[in-house]
Order: structure tokens, then sequence, then C-alpha cells
């Protein structure tokens, strides 16, 4: 059973979801910045404020579990709740949501990786080909891989903005690679030494 299909009802009906409602002191501004940035790094989508929707999934009512343990820990109110969608009309409008969210994050992926590009022929144009180029281009490069790798666990419904920050993210590479081959050409060192590091 894929995770899509855990989030369907079995009878028939519309998907399951988990809602955290929750209320914070109106004086705790960085607590409820704190459960903002959390229920973003989870992907979840707002119905309104203080009332955030994500797909039922043992994983991430694990985490929705631990939240709401720490908003009510530091003198707030959370409610964990579970719900199914009341019609396909209003499941497809909270879907698109979630596209859209993920949509906005794969465009900020686009953006970083033409950074990245930028900064790699800028490098390769004034010929600076040093192993602290290579080290800073494969630093900002891991940044990027992981992002992606983030972005895709909470890309719930498969947003269309994913297949053009793989592409991107296969030019940056590339990119990245033939960079890799002139350092250490530069170097005096073998071809080979360079496919494998850059493999890594």
């Amino acid at each position: 059973m894929t995770e899509e299909d855990a989030m369907v009802d079995r009878s028939g009906g519309g998907r399951h979801w988990l809602l955290l409602i929750y209320r914070i002191r109106a004086e705790s501004s960085g607590r409820r910045t704190y459960v903002w940035r959390q229920l973003r790094q989870l992907g979840a989508v707002y119905l309104q404020q203080a009332a955030a929707v994500l797909p039922d999934l043992p994983e991430l009512r694990a985490e929705l579990d631990r939240l709401g343990q720490r908003i009510r820990s530091s003198g707030g109110e959370a409610s964990l709740l579970e719900t199914v969608s009341p019609s396909p009309a209003w499941e497809a409008e909270l879907v698109e949501r979630f596209n859209a969210a993920r949509d906005a994050e794969y465009g900020e992926i686009l953006d970083s990786v033409e950074s990245f590009e930028d900064e790699i022929r800028r490098e390769t144009s004034k010929k600076r080909f040093g192993f602290a180029e290579l080290e800073e281009g494969e630093a900002d490069w891991e940044k990027l891989r992981h992002w992606f790798s983030r972005l895709g666990e909470r890309d719930f419904f498969g947003a269309a903005g994913r297949a053009s920050a793989e592409e991107a993210l296969g030019r940056g590479r590339a990119l990245l690679d033939g960079f890799t081959r002139e350092v250490y050409q530069a170097e005096g060192l073998e071809p080979g030494a360079a496919e494998d590091r850059a493999v890594r």
C-alpha cells in the first residue's frame, strides 16, 4: 500500500487528514514562530489561523503529537483531530493548495540552482580552479541536494514543479562535474580522480 492509498478511506470515502488546532499565548511570539516553522517543515497547509492540516500518515501523526505536547508544555493549547474529506471538491481544492505550496518551494530551489550555476561559471571564467573553490561548490551542492530531498518528503501529491527542479539540479550537477575536472587538471591530477570525487 502506498502512502497515497493509506490516506484514502477504505469504505470509498475521501482522504483522511490530521488537523492540529492550537492556541499560543499572545506574548509568546517566539513560540508561535517556532510552531509555524515546524509545521512548514512538515508540509502543513493552514485552513485558518492556528489550524493546520496534514495527510494522515503515521510519521506525521507522531510529529504532530510531539509538537502538540511541546505547545501544551509551554502553556499553550493543542488538539490533534482526525477528519475525512467532506466532499471531492473540498479535497481537490486542498490537494491543490498542498501542490501550490510545494511548487513555490520548488521555485525557490530553481532560483538557488541558478545562483549556484552563476557562481560556478564566474569561477570558471576567472580560471579559479583551486580546491578551495571546488570545496565551496561541493558544499553548496550538498545543501541544494539535501533541500530537494527534504522537500520531496513533504511533496505528498506530486506537485508539478518537481520535474523542473530535478532538471535544474541535473544541469547544476553536470556543471559542477565539469568544474571538478578542470580543478583536477589544473592541479595535475589524473582525470579519473576527478570523476571519483564527483560521484560522491
